[in-house]
């Protein structure tokens, strides 16, 4: 039925006519187009079979929405912890149905890695706590309004020590049953989708859905090339700026054995964010005119394979955003990288760009607000964003410009990572040697990140390559538009129509950059 879904909408959209829609329908429609046509080549690959991984998986899902601070449900009145129970009613079919659906995995050699398998078990197994009272379905009743009457109280209290007991753990034991005794021994030995059937061309696909650019394994892997020789460069120079005397990889080695780099507890890292998030809104002013009406909180991740940080957009029930941190992990995010991480992940990156979508209700329609994505687009701004605290001043000392450029580095590495896994054949030693010898990051972050780019094929090259676009498409503007260029209208031209496509992309900023040409003629003889 959901594959059904692109099919009937690319019948439907064709009786359109194009021409009689208003600019805003005109731009849903290409939008939409564009995209259902992605959605129906993706079909000829099964992706649903490796969709449950340690990168994310509806057992961890379910794990966040009884928690206060990352559930996308409130617990705020009677009705909603009611919804909680009854929504949980579902939960034993949902177990079944994905243990069937992985079976036919096994049956068809479509499985995850071994290494990834593994590192699944980790993401959910909160959920087999037996103590009902211990078990993380039960912390809503911890959390209970003061304001409910006694009555409902005790209600509820005795509908989730319930609902705990007989469904949760069962359910959770159940699928672990499952995973660790008929799944993990079926799993792959080859690390990348090349040894999957029609692994090269599913590859392929891959890197279309995720950049919107028709560009090929070997485009993607000589650009990775290039932009981790230019890095190389300008860490160098950071090196010698803090008067290090040794090699380039010696410099980044020690950066991890130097403890002055790093967070003693979640306080002080904390601290740091709430700190850059203060300079930051200094800042925004000069360089934005299209600003949020939300801000976004920062929170602490429940999953230790989780991301170092990562950004929850706005929903109609939660209408902010929030930046999640993986402070269980506090060799992830060195003091160096703060700065370069919040202004990607929220100002005037993630936050920025996904809240200002949220918040565009009359100007956007529902399909663009709330299911279009483009990773792109998304990570590619959220990339050009950090880019951007150079002429914002972020980065006004050579340990902040180590922090950006480590990070760019690793956007860059995953050109080259992300294409050699999946379409070189590279082993996970390989992909970690490679990004060791040019990363100054934590050796449990960059397994994550080996095993991160193995299961999501192409997600990890949208953020350089929709970066490389947007500063493509600046530098188009500002030669265009000399003088007349003005750094707040470009940004309100790249975000200020909601999540697009990196082709339309162009067209929306080229479209803007003659409309400013028509408006304000060159003055002189």
């Amino acid at each position: 039925r959901e594959k059904a879904i692109p099919r009937t909408a690319l019948e439907k959209v064709k009786t359109i006519q194009f021409d009689k829609l208003t600019p805003k329908d005109q731009r849903t429609y290409l939008i939409f187009k564009e995209n259902m046509e992605t959605h129906v080549a993706g079909q000829k690959f099964p992706h649903e079979y490796l969709h449950f991984t340690q990168m994310g998986n509806r057992l961890h899902d379910y794990l966040d929405q009884s928690s206060e601070e990352l559930t996308s449900f409130p617990f705020d009145t009677v009705a909603h912890y009611e919804a909680f129970v009854t929504r949980s009613k579902g939960f034993p079919a949902y177990v079944d149905n994905q243990i069937a659906l992985l079976k036919e995995g096994v049956q068809k050699h479509l499985v995850l890695s071994c290494v990834t398998a593994k590192a699944t078990l980790n993401t959910y197994r909160e959920g087999l706590e037996t103590n009902v009272d211990k078990n993380p379905f039960f912390r809503p009743i911890g959390f209970m309004p003061k304001n409910f009457l006694e009555d409902d109280r005790k209600r509820l209290t005795f509908e989730y020590r319930q609902m705990v007991r007989d469904r949760i753990i069962p359910g959770y034991t159940k699928f672990d049953k499952f995973f660790r005794e008929e799944y993990i021994p079926h799993c792959r030995s080859e690390y990348g989708f090349g040894g999957l059937p029609n692994g090269k061309a599913w590859y392929a696909q891959a890197i279309l859905s995720s950049t919107s650019l028709p560009l090929t394994a070997e485009d993607v892997h000589e650009r990775g090339l290039k932009e981790v020789a230019r890095i190389t460069k300008e860490l160098e120079k950071v090196k010698t700026e803090l008067g290090f005397k040794g090699s380039l990889h010696a410099f980044q080695k020690s950066l991890l054995n130097d403890p002055k780099y790093f967070f003693t507890s979640s306080d002080d890292l904390f601290k740091a964010f709430e700190a850059v998030k203060q300079k930051t809104a200094e800042k925004i002013p000069s360089y934005f005119s299209l600003i949020p009406a939300h801000d976004f909180k920062i929170v602490a991740s429940s999953n230790p394979e989780d991301a170092a940080g990562r950004y929850n957009e706005p929903t109609e029930m939660i209408p902010y955003g929030r930046f999640v941190v993986n402070a269980q992990n506090l060799r992830a995010v060195p003091v160096y990288e703060v700065t370069t991480l919040l202004m990607h992940e929220t100002v005037p990156g993630h936050h920025f760009q996904l809240a200002l979508q949220f918040e565009m209700k009359d100007q956007l329609s529902e399909y663009q607000r709330k299911l279009f994505s483009c990773n792109a687009f998304v990570e590619g701004w959220a990339l050009y964003s950090e880019h951007l605290g150079y002429e914002m001043g972020m980065y006004t000392d050579p340990v902040q410009k180590l922090g950006n450029l480590n990070d760019e580095m690793l956007r860059a590495v995953r050109l080259v990572v992300d294409s050699g896994i999946h379409a070189y054949g590279w082993s996970r030693k390989k992909a970690i040697a490679y990004m060791t010898d040019h990363l100054a990051t934590d050796a449990k972050d960059i397994s994550n990140e080996a095993n991160r780019y193995s299961v999501w094929p192409g997600q990890a090259l949208s953020y350089k390559i929709g970066q490389m676009k947007i500063l493509e498409l600046r530098k188009y503007a500002e030669d265009i538009l000399g003088p007349r260029f003005d750094v707040k209208e470009f940004h309100r031209a790249v975000i200020g129509s909601g999540t697009v496509s990196l082709t339309i992309l162009d067209t929306q900023v080229k479209k803007w950059v003659a409309s400013v040409q028509a408006s304000q003629p060159k003055t002189g003889t």
